[in-house]
């Protein structure tokens, strides 16, 4: 089973039913601007035991949440190097599968095999197995169960390499090169523990690393190294299912000791029989080979009067002795002298025990919990000595780990906070060491950061805040610049053992001299950074205190609060530096966040799905007195978890509870767009929270930074395309904050805090992708893309570009009205010329001249029953056909509702036709009807000479209210706001469409109508009162007296 990298061509085809998916998804492409987030540092750590530490030469590692730092210590200074590896990342060294069998062949197998699931090998996720396991239809791999956290490591002795094991689903062991600077990419992942990993350790000589899993994991693996490459391939197995603390190497020999349980395994290289070498997929073979494999021989020891004991530490003094330490206090020798195995006690310390390391001949023991310390010396335990301690102290906190280097002595306390001293230095008794580094950690779980203004007199980057109160300001660099407590009230809850009460909300202002602090009771407090007094201190919430802002402007300092009571508390500042307050706002729901854009806007989200805006007005004369107002309400799709408003308060981002955030115009509260918040395969969408606007250079690019505790990560988006950017892991239990900070020559950090006590900070890089390239896309398609991967062609024409255009003429003669809703309105109704009746006499037939006049904006003003008093045309087959306004209603025996519908449908048509409503919308309408009239009139088509008459006075109607409409216009000239229609532009509108019109339609008249048409249409046409003036009017060439130009056609 000899290992073979796995970066080289792989001819193997993949076995997976799914079409392979590339890494960025077609629907969300790869951006201009690759992005980028690095690790730069990380602050605290999570090591609870001495399997979380280690130390070789002068360089030292621990974990921190999902990743492994090692510290380099070179005088009063040191470096970091960040080790961790994304769930999908391929080692280069692939590791052949385990089968867990023991040297019985046909034992029966345990209910916990760890090879009954569906974790892939790392064979398997470099042959394309991952591809598989993440195609669309699996459920293997979510987000949640990507969550992975560093449980233990080991240094080797010659520094060259480190091992790292985790916990969570389809946890790994990784084998990183420590030459590498950081690296994200192992040289080795081992799969074959199901239920975490809890101790690894490298043998003396670097030929063998040890990996035991947790006790429902129940193997303990032995796996040879290749000292050239570093690849690893299994030597030897066997079940440990004991709750082991700890492992360690004695010589040739290796220890596991936890819950009554210390074991020695017993490694001979010699007696193995190396497995032969099998083709890819030969199942068989390597099966034959595994069973000529030999387990790992492993020994109980007898406990005696430790029998019930907890060991938790251990230390190998030589090849065959070992110094093992109880959890409460008792010191034991191991001793393996001529093959012998025997525990001994020699001493009990009194206090429990957390770490141990040696140095110089002596032995020191750390206490966990109380801070004891004690100093033995070695050769009075393995003499039998009855007290060896040499010394005894009691440092303020406790020890969880400790180790020396060349010249140092590293210690991690139970505060999280890492110490470097002089190797001389004792805990609790030596004065302050003057070399002393310290690498501060946060103490207690961190409940929100908070980035504090560049200007601001600490001189700190940003500050977090614990649960109990204590505020810390850091720097950029890892260090607390200062530190104070915030004062809560506890109650008394009986036999309740954790507090009930604790700080939920901290905001500073901008020079960071005041911190304004809300707890789980509702109480708002005030404190002063650089003393630590509470300077204000009121009831502000009946229960939880959600949220709270500040908004420092020119002229006022104003502070918002929203509550759990559905309350928003409204504060400002006096000049004496007091803060009063002013308004109570009440909601129906509870206000998740509150922001002060502006020194006039107040802003809050609910979970009624709302955002609400007030005005903050001052009264008339009484500038100090103040009051919100509310001014506008956007609804939103769905609960709100997060908003934020850009700096320019152009925008407003809100995160919603459905994994999506949507886009509003800050003035008019209009849904620009919104977009899910996918991962980088386009399947799996979080819920955002913290969310926080950016911008990289001059605005070129702007993104949105958030956290999602679905998977434990930091996310970053387009902000306006809604991309998916880019997204890293590290903390390994729920994020509570992630803040944005401009860092040196123009570069972003993000900060990030978790309940697992880490704060890491990450720098935020874009760079081409290409590398020297221009920031100015190319706008050419690229050559290699497909014609099916493009966009669809879109080419769609306005209503008003389609008007320009006019149907074919399908005869040569008759009138045909252009597309207008008078032709829809006709064929709803199915009504033709010769059916359409009416009960009484008055009640006639409409010409096309009507239905053309119903269309202008004159006879739109009128009531629907005005009609027009012009005679109609006389029937003939050419006029049958023609579009007439709709019948009366009982003529088409019509309810009343029907009738309003119609009405209804008829507004809407007209007010289709003219652009909704606007008058420049149906002026350009009315100039293109009136150019296709014309050309209509170069036709050999007859006109009825009625029609003729209405047309004319028409337009001079029109042209009279223009002339009205100038002179108002000039009378109004110095308060309307648009420029006044000009007297020029109405006499040219008035040449144009009167004048013109008129002596073409005067001309048409003389060349095709004879008197024989004239007499027959007098014969034809039946005789009504008051015909006489209308048709002498008509047979004269179309001309009217005044009172015809001054009584509207068609009115009553």
């Amino acid at each position: 089973m000899a290992s073979t990298p796995s970066n080289r061509l792989k001819l193997t085809p993949n076995n997976s039913p799914f079409l392979s998916r590339p890494s960025r998804s077609p629907i969300r492409p790869r951006g201009f601007c690759e992005p980028g987030l690095s690790l730069r540092r990380v602050i605290g750590t999570t090591c609870s035991s001495p399997t979380g530490f280690d130390t070789v030469h002068s360089s030292f590692a621990y974990i921190a949440g999902g990743a492994v730092v090692v510290v380099d210590v070179s005088g009063e200074h040191y470096s970091q190097r960040f080790y961790r590896a994304r769930p999908s990342a391929v080692p280069v060294f692939s590791v052949s599968p385990v089968s867990n069998s023991t040297s019985a062949p046909n034992s029966t197998p345990k209910a916990n095999d760890s090879r009954n699931r569906a974790a892939p090998s790392p064979r398997e996720a470099s042959f394309g197995g991952s591809d598989w396991l993440d195609s669309p239809t699996s459920k293997t791999w979510t987000s949640r169960e990507r969550i992975k956290a560093a449980t233990c490591l080991a240094l080797s002795r010659d520094g060259r390499y480190l091992a790292v094991g985790e916990t969570g689903y389809a946890p790994r062991v990784l084998i990183f090169n420590l030459q590498d600077v950081s690296s994200d990419t192992p040289l080795v992942s081992i799969s074959e523990h199901t239920f975490g990993v809890k101790a690894v350790a490298w043998s003396p000589d670097t030929k063998f690393l040890a990996s035991l899993g947790a006790a429902n994991d129940g193997f303990l693996y032995l796996w040879k190294i290749d000292p050239r490459t570093g690849a690893a391939k299994l030597f030897q197995q066997n079940r440990c299912t004991s709750h082991v603390k700890g492992m360690l190497w004695m010589g040739s020999n290796l220890i596991t000791l936890g819950v009554r349980h210390v074991k020695v395994w017993r490694v001979d290289e010699s007696s193995n029989i190396s497995p032969t070498k099998t083709k890819f997929g030969g199942d068989q073979a390597a099966q034959a080979a595994l069973q000529t494999q030999k387990p790992l021989p492993g020994r109980n020891i007898l406990l005696g009067s430790m029998l019930d004991a907890t060991f938790v530490c251990a230390l190998a003094v030589s090849d065959d002795k070992a110094i093992i330490c109880s959890e409460t206090g008792g010191v034991c020798l191991l001793d393996d002298t001529n093959k012998q195995m025997k525990l001994v006690k020699v001493l009990d310390l009194g206090f429990n025990i957390g770490c141990i390391s040696s140095r110089n001949g002596n032995i020191y023991v750390g206490g966990k919990e109380d801070g004891d310390f004690a100093l033995v010396s070695l050769e009075g335990i393995l003499s039998g000595t009855p007290d060896p301690t040499l010394r005894s102290s009691q440092t303020p906190e406790g020890l969880t780990a400790m180790g020396f280097l060349a010249e140092n002595l590293v210690t991690v306390n139970s505060k999280q906070s890492i110490d470097v001293w002089t190797p001389d230095y004792m805990p609790g008794i030596a004065p302050d060491d003057t070399k002393h580094i310290p690498i501060p950690g946060p103490g207690d779980p961190i409940v929100g950061t908070q980035r504090l203004s560049a200007s601001n007199r600490l001189g700190a980057a940003f500050f977090t805040w614990s649960g109990f109160g204590r505020v810390n300001i850091w720097e950029m660099e890892g260090m607390i610049k200062s530190a104070f407590e915030i004062p809560i009230e506890q109650i008394d809850m009986g036999n309740d053992v954790d507090p009930v009460n604790q700080v939920v909300v901290v905001r500073a202002t901008n020079d960071g001299s005041l911190f304004v602090a809300g707890d789980k009771l509702g109480v708002l407090r005030i404190v002063d950074s650089s003393t630590g007094e509470c300077v204000m201190e009121t009831k502000a919430h009946s229960s939880d205190c959600q949220d709270i802002t500040i908004h420092e402007g020119k002229s006022k300092i104003l502070m918002a609060s929203c509550g759990r009571d559905r309350t928003v508390q409204l504060f400002r500042r006096l000049a004496t530096g007091a803060f009063e307050h002013f308004q109570t706002l009440e909601f129906t729901a509870k206000v998740v966040q509150v922001l002060i854009p502006t020194e006039d806007k107040l802003m809050t989200c609910s979970l009624d799905r709302t955002i609400q805006i007030h005005d903050l007005v001052t009264k008339e004369g009484e500038p100090d007195v103040m009051a919100a107002i509310p001014s506008k309400v956007i609804s939103l799709k769905a609960s709100p978890s997060s908003m934020t408003v850009t700096p320019d308060e152009k925008a407003i981002y809100v995160a919603l509870l459905d994994r999506s955030v949507c886009h509003f115009d800050f003035t008019s509260g209009r849904l620009l767009g919104s977009f899910k918040c996918n991962d980088e395969a386009g399947l799996e969408s979080v819920v955002l929270e913290s969310l926080t606007y950016g911008q990289l250079g001059n605005g070129e690019l702007s993104f949105l930074l958030g956290i999602s505790n679905t998977d434990k990560s930091v996310r970053i988006y387009d902000a306006q395309s809604g991309l998916f950017l880019d997204r890293e892991w590290g903390h390994t239990e729920a994020i509570n904050g992630v803040v944005l900070i401009d860092g040196e020559e123009g570069g972003k950090r993000v900060v990030s805090v978790g309940e697992d006590g880490t704060i890491m900070i990450w720098t935020l890089d874009f760079q081409d992708p290409i590398a020297g390239g221009s920031r100015t896309r190319d706008p050419s398609p690229d050559k290699n893309i497909s014609t099916s991967t493009r966009p669809p062609l879109r080419k769609v024409l306005s209503k008003a570009e389609l008007a320009e255009f006019q149907r074919p003429t399908t005869s040569s003669g008759g009138r045909r009205s252009p597309p207008r809703a008078s032709h829809r309105r006709a064929s709803k109704f199915h009504v033709t010329t010769n059916t359409a009746r009416t009960p009484n006499t008055e009640k006639q037939q409409l010409s096309p001249g009507s239905a053309i006049a119903e269309d202008t904006p004159s006879r739109r003003a009128s009531s629907g029953g005005s009609r027009s008093n012009s005679p109609p045309p006389p029937e003939s087959p050419k006029n049958r056909s023609r579009m007439f306004r709709r019948p009366s209603l009982p003529a088409l025996n019509m309810t009343p509702t029907a009738s309003i519908k119609s009405k209804k449908k008829s507004n809407q048509n007209m007010r289709s036709g003219y652009g909704f409503g606007s008058l420049s919308m149906a002026t350009e309408q009315t100039c293109r009807q009136l150019r296709a009239y014309r050309k209509k009139l170069n036709s050999s088509d007859t006109i009825n000479s009625d029609i003729l008459a209405e047309l004319d006075a028409e337009l001079r109607l029109t042209a009279a209210a223009l002339g009205e409409r100038a002179i108002r216009s000039r009378s109004n000239r110095e308060t309307d706001e648009h420029k006044p229609v000009s007297e020029s532009m109405l006499s040219g509108l008035l040449d144009q469409y009167s004048e013109r019109l008129v002596s073409m339609l005067d001309e048409k008249l003389r060349l095709r109508l004879s008197e024989e048409e004239k007499d027959a249409l007098v014969r034809d046409r039946p005789r009504t009162a008051g015909e006489g003036s209308s048709s002498s009017g008509a047979s004269t060439g179309g001309t009217f007296t005044d009172a015809a130009l001054c009584e509207e056609p068609g009115s009553a």
